[in-house]
């Protein structure tokens, strides 16, 4: 085997140290784009839910403010087996 003069060598392993740079930043770009298109994905995603929940919540204000007042009614107490015989409430 007849080695190769510096230069020549010199210039060859530039070249491949020129070819493996450019593979990895190339590799680099493909996932920054593909991160990217990821991203915008769940962007719309979310974009979408918010939209629909917004709706949601807008029907459903509509809904109560369409509706009748619900009558809240009062709740009474179980009588004490002391007021039951005396049919009188206790002061306390």
């Amino acid at each position: 085997m007849m080695l190769k003069p510096v230069s020549k060598q010199a210039e060859e392993s530039q070249r491949k140290a020129k070819e493996v740079f450019e593979k990895n930043r190339q590799r680099e770009l493909d996932l920054i784009k593909e991160r990217a298109k990821a991203d915008a994905i769940v962007a719309e995603k979310t974009s979408r839910l918010k939209a629909l929940r917004l709706a949601k919540e807008a029907a459903d204000r509509a809904e109560l403010a369409a509706a009748p007042p619900v009558k809240k009614t009062r709740t009474t107490r179980a009588k004490t087996t002391v007021e039951k015989a005396v049919g009188e409430p206790t002061k306390g």
